[in-house]
């Protein structure tokens, strides 16, 4: 029942952190807009102007392109932006440019002939126009909600103890309670606007900020087909003779082992009565190939075991959870599944479990761990929970960064939820075949 409790505390408190956290990611982001663009504003309407008064005289003309040029910088910051929100890096759609290639005077004319220049300068001046109203948007809907949830504070340092908030109006205590739940409301209301106008922003911008790419390729999407059908391809090859060496090794040299310390194990019992040197010789040769064997053992177990082929995942994971030093309960649900996954993705699944547990035994301090595996729609979802320290950081080299490039492989999804002072929550998501 405790542990229910925190697990329940932790995940609201997870959900209530990434909320905010992307509630604020994407006020940021649309706010963030306005001084990006009032900036290049002030100084486009002039050189415009300017040019535009004076191109008869032929001095309007550089002015003129700089103008047009002027949404290349505008650009380059709007892509760093994005790469801020999304987390994805946008690529430039200009040509590259070295040296070699000519001063500034190349550059600027390569680049006014270039449809991306074209494609940012009217970005550039859509932005502007938008920015505003983003910045008036997110000020005006984040100043609200925050006013009616202070509504009792703020009622207190009015002159005439009433409070006004757009169309809300408190000219009691009473009156302004009822605004706190209005203003928990609104900022319901404000998170899903904000966030999903803003990720509508984001996939405009990221369109309009990469057309006219020189490094587009008509073939590009056929590429991309041939590189996942060769990395399953490597993964499946992979698999194979991961599974031929731990034959071999079974096969091979497991059983001349067995049959080396039945030998020595035979030579003991003949010693037994000769020579004391002799017979201690003997037993520290036995003794070492006895430690030798079960080292393989575990080596061969390692690698592929024998239960994830013979039996399938469910038990291959119950002995897992067994055999962890740390109390696992293990939930393993998968009695819908007309068929086994493929053997890539069991093997996959199974090995990503064995690192999520060996990081709890390593890292975590946890006296508890639970390991549940369902099946969601077209995705077997596998969760490691353990009531440990927490911290668990990917870039710190806890093993977390490959556990996600070996689910990437698959095209499947790692999360990790570990606040300081715990608990830990690995959810992994790899899709299987139906």
């Amino acid at each position: 029942m405790r542990l229910q409790v925190q697990e329940r505390s932790a995940a609201i408190c997870a959900l209530l952190g990434q909320k905010s956290k992307r509630l604020g990611r994407s006020a940021l982001y649309l706010a963030g807009g306005f001084p990006v663009a009032l900036p290049w504003l002030v100084a486009w309407l002039p050189t415009v102007a300017l040019g535009a008064a004076t191109a008869l005289f032929l001095i309007g003309i550089p002015l003129l392109s700089a103008a047009a040029l002027s949404g290349i910088p505008l650009g380059a910051v709007e892509r760093a932006r994005l790469r801020l929100f999304t987390g994805r890096r946008v690529p430039t759609p200009h040509a590259p440019h070295t040296q070699e290639d000519g001063g500034a005077l190349t550059w600027a004319w390569r680049r006014l002939r270039e449809p991306a220049t074209w494609w940012e300068l009217g970005y550039a001046a859509a932005h502007c126009a938008v920015a505003i109203a983003d910045f008036a948007l997110v000020a005006g809907s984040l100043l609200m909600s925050v006013s009616l949830l202070a509504a009792p504070l703020l009622r207190g340092f009015t002159r005439d103890g009433e409070l006004r908030v757009a169309v809300f109006e408190a000219r009691t205590g009473l009156q302004a309670l009822v605004l706190v739940p209005c203003g928990a409301i609104a900022l319901v209301v404000v998170f899903l606007v904000l966030t999903r106008y803003a990720d509508l922003r984001a996939r405009i911008a990221t369109n309009l900020l990469t057309k006219g790419s020189s490094s587009a390729s008509p073939d590009r999407d056929e590429q991309i087909g041939q590189l996942v059908s060769s990395r399953a391809r490597i993964l499946d090859a992979f698999d194979a003779e991961r599974r031929r060496i731990e034959r071999d090794l079974h096969d091979g040299a497991q059983q001349r082992l067995t049959a080396l310390i039945m030998s020595l194990g035979l030579a003991r019992l003949e010693l037994a009565d000769s020579d004391p040197e002799a017979r201690q010789l003997v037993d520290k040769a036995y003794q070492e190939a006895r430690t030798t064997l079960n080292e393989l053992r575990d080596l061969v177990h390692g690698i592929y075991p024998a239960a994830l082929t013979d039996r399938g995942l469910p038990t291959a994971l119950t002995a897992l959870t067994e055999d962890c030093v740390v109390p696992t309960e293990a939930r393993i649900d998968l009695d819908d599944m007309r068929t086994r996954p493929p053997e890539a993705v069991e093997a996959a699944t199974y090995f990503v479990a064995c690192e999520a547990l060996t990081n709890v035994v390593k890292h975590s301090g946890a006296t508890e761990a639970r390991l549940s595996l369902h099946r969601a729609g077209p995705r077997l979802v596998l969760e490691v929970y353990d009531n440990g320290v927490g911290g668990a950081d990917a870039e710190a080299g806890s093993g977390l960064l490959g556990l996600a490039d070996r689910v990437a492989a698959f095209e499947g999804s790692v999360h990790v939820s570990s606040p300081d002072g715990g608990p830990t929550r690995l959810h992994v998501e790899i899709p299987c075949a139906s």
